[in-house]
């Protein structure tokens, strides 16, 4: 871009739409976000996100939700403008469409090899990531969600280990997520949304950074951590951060997690001073104090 524009609208609420709304708000410039469905990012944890919409607003970026756009078109000032579904229009001086992805394959020669793509260019495979051919697999972006890089490594190395008929393990389930918006989201494990429509019984506990020391020096008053546990057993079911260097904060969690640990973990771990990995302690012992009133 030759300059960074006055105003921008960003078509997409999804990671690379709300991950650019930010950065551009952020350099001060007015953004439009357009999203046709309620809410954004609908797969992570819906308090985390409110609080990231609330950030959005207080950094002046106005959110079309439930808003659909049927055409754009360049105005006589050199303007672009939107018209939406709702038979709205938007103006600014600069549009970034970022409605999903499509797989680059078009000059792969897909055919040749007796594989097909669907209309967005992704690769369909199995479990072991093969493709319809057994001896050809495909991993990464080629196949879909969730596209992140760090995930398209570990199937990467799932898929030569399948190959070469390693007998490689991995979960998709204790995948990390990391969503580089401004504050980050980083999150691992189940939602409470999720938790709830399968009746699992879970307790929550929540930990704030302005309660912690290192998040008064950070001067972070957005950022949270949020534990969700299990009400009987106390294992840990999910993890979901959101604030300053929530990607790296999560890895704690994960490991916790997937060693199969218990809320109680993070009570009895005494943590350096000052460091934002006392939310831990701080969200364990919120959540547990929750269980004693029953």
């Amino acid at each position: 871009m030759p300059e960074i524009p006055r105003t921008l609208i960003v078509v997409g609420g999804g990671v690379i739409g709300v991950e650019y709304t930010c950065m551009f708000a952020t350099l001060g410039v007015r953004v439009i976000l357009v999203e046709k469905r309620p809410r954004l990012l609908e797969f992570a944890d819906a308090e985390m996100v409110e609080a990231l919409s609330y950030h959005l607003r207080d950094s002046r970026v106005t959110l079309r939700l439930n808003e659909e756009v049927e055409s754009v078109e360049e105005s006589a000032g050199g303007a672009v403008v939107a018209n939406l579904m709702s038979r709205k229009k938007i103006s600014g001086d600069a549009l970034l469409y970022a409605v999903g992805r499509s797989g680059n394959v078009d000059e792969l020669n897909l055919a040749a090899a007796g594989i097909e793509a669907d209309n967005r260019g992704r690769i369909p495979v199995d479990a072991d990531f093969r493709t319809k051919q057994p001896n050809i697999f495909a991993v990464g972006d080629v196949i879909g969600f969730p596209s992140l890089a760090s995930v398209s490594m570990e199937q990467g190395r799932i898929a030569a280990g399948r190959a070469f008929g390693i007998p490689l393990q991995s979960n998709p389930e204790n995948y990390p997520y990391g969503i580089y918006t401004i504050p980050e989201i980083s999150f691992i494990g189940r939602t409470e949304e999720q938790l709830t429509n399968d009746d699992v019984p879970y307790e929550v506990g929540v930990a704030y950074y302005r309660e912690i020391a290192r998040g008064q020096i950070r001067g972070d008053t957005t950022g949270r951590l949020k534990l969700i546990f299990h009400r009987e057993s106390h294992k840990l079911l999910g993890v979901h951060i959101i604030g300053e260097g929530a990607s790296e904060l999560l890895h704690i969690g994960q490991a916790v997690m997937i060693l199969g640990g218990k809320v109680d973990y993070f009570v009895d771990t005494v943590f350096n001073y000052p460091t934002l990995a006392e939310c831990y302690k701080a969200a364990a012992f919120n959540g547990l104090n929750k269980l004693s009133r029953f």
